[in-house]
């Protein structure tokens, strides 16, 4: 149900976001598109009105009532805005230049009854191609403005009063039409940081949309990781929960153990219980390489070892050798010390199947010995091999350190490893401590030694001291 819930809510976030980014990129798209479709014409045609109205002010300044003498204020107003403006001409009805300044560039194009464009409000403005760049022309209407009236002239003019009070030759109802060529960077610089909020916009909506299916496209492979990763942690606490509890194990030993696993789950085993007759079987292992593989190796070793007679461990050992050669993956191997307490003859009697040498700690010697004895090849590699035990005399107070290649080979940043005579070190100066002590000090010696911040390989340690003593036990 939790995954199912999850996946439905990965779908509706990733629907979601591709709609968003959609009308993200739909809705930039024709701003843009708006942008330079109305707003810019828009400003175009503003910006001619607004130099049609620069052209009445300079007319009027400088007193001019005839259109032939608009050349000098249309001079000085292309001059004064020289940064937006290519060129201004004066056309008649006739379409006859009848004042210009600048260069402009062809013949005018002015549509038929234009009046009726002017009448009606419409705008009349073309974008071209000049040799300094796009630009706008626009054609507006443009209108003398009135000169000034003698003191006690009528408002009115009178019927019969001369030409000057009739409209000029050449216009309709005294208008004409004043062709402005606008730059269209000019134009464009009103609109510029809009422009570029847009383009952001467009970009971020696309970068979104790809994200999104991307995203989408990899969903069943998160999925599929989340899953995945729900079992790993599973596998993980099933193997812990594997492992053996200090209270439930055997009145004759006490033991401490860490296990770091270099993946979710380790290759590396161990294990401690009862079997027949009383007697405690001391196990740990190292399945070659690490993670999921290695873990079910593990558990398949770890259940042929219980399964089987401690008295005879060392051919339980040829047998479990028999089954890895037959059944596991090439090139799949297991290292393992398999040890067998027994507390009436306080003896331990072992098997070292190609692992690292284990330390007993004597405790009324003072010295420290390694289990070197006993054993044979690792288990998975030659069918017909054989395995033989050691037995060594225990008492009490006596400690065993038995503990994987993981802590031995920890390198440091000089690629040094830790080695076999530092853990030996360790563990003759912590001989008289609890097992918990002797554990957490290696582990924290071998720790500080690597430094790595990552586990390369698993690291099992176990510690187990030995509570009772032949003589004790024959008293």
């Amino acid at each position: 149900m939790t995954s199912l819930r999850h996946h439905l809510g990965l779908t509706l976030a990733l629907i979601t976001g591709v709609v968003l980014a959609l009308v993200l990129c739909v809705q930039c798209v024709r701003t843009y598109d708006y942008v330079g479709r109305v707003l810019v014409p828009e400003e175009a045609q503003r910006e001619a009105e607004r130099q049609d109205g620069n052209l009445v002010t300079a007319a009027r300044t400088q007193g001019i009532s005839e259109v032939g003498e608009l050349s000098p204020a249309l001079e000085s107003v292309l001059e004064a805005n020289s940064q937006r403006v290519l060129w201004m001409r004066l056309l008649d009805t006739k379409i006859q230049s009848l004042a210009q300044a600048g260069s402009p560039l062809g013949n005018s194009q002015v549509p038929p009854r234009w009046w009726q464009l002017v009448e009606r409000h419409e705008d009349m403005r073309r974008r071209i191609d000049t040799p300094e760049g796009k630009a706008w022309v626009v054609l507006v209407p443009f209108r003398l403005p009135r000169p000034p009236r003698n003191e006690g002239e009528s408002a009115v003019p009178r019927e019969g009063r001369g030409r000057g009070n009739a409209p000029p030759p050449g216009s309709r109802n005294g208008t004409y039409l004043l062709e402005v060529a606008i730059r269209q960077d000019a134009v464009d610089s009103a609109f510029r940081e809009l422009s570029q909020n847009l383009i952001i916009g467009l970009c971020s909506s696309v970068a979104l949309l790809v994200a999104m299916i991307v995203m989408g496209l990899r969903a069943p492979l998160y999925l599929r990781g989340n899953y995945l990763e729900r079992e790993m942690q599973l596998a993980r606490r099933v193997q812990s929960d594997l492992l053996p509890k200090t209270a439930s194990v055997s009145p004759y030993v006490e033991f401490a153990a860490s296990a770091i696993a270099a993946d979710h789950v380790g290759g590396d085993f161990y294990d401690l219980f009862e079997a027949d007759s009383g007697k405690v079987s001391i196990v740990l292992g190292d399945v070659s390489g690490k993670g999921i593989p290695a873990a079910l190796l593990a558990s398949v070793v770890q259940g042929a070892i219980r399964s089987s007679t401690a008295a005879w461990h060392e051919t339980a050992c040829e047998r479990i050798n028999t089954m890895l050669c037959e059944r596991s993956a090439s090139g799949q191997f297991v290292t393992l010390f398999w040890a067998v307490f027994d507390p009436l003859s306080a003896t331990l009697k072992y098997v070292n199947a190609g692992h690292g040498a284990p330390l007993l700690l004597r405790k009324a010697h003072g010295r420290t010995e390694k289990l070197l004895g006993g054993g044979g090849p690792v288990l998975g590699i030659l069918p017909k091999a054989t395995y033989s035990a050691s037995t060594i005399q225990i008492e009490a107070g006596d400690t065993l350190v038995v503990y994987s290649d993981g802590i031995s080979e920890a390198a440091n940043a000089k690629e040094e490893e830790f080695g076999d005579d530092r853990v030996l070190e360790i563990g003759a100066a912590a001989a008289g401590s609890a097992p918990g002590d002797i554990c957490g000090e290696i582990m924290k010696e071998v720790a500080a030694f690597s430094q790595t911040g990552s586990t390369p390989d698993d690291r099992t340690l176990l510690v187990i001291r030995f509570l009772q003593s032949s003589a004790a036990l024959t008293a």
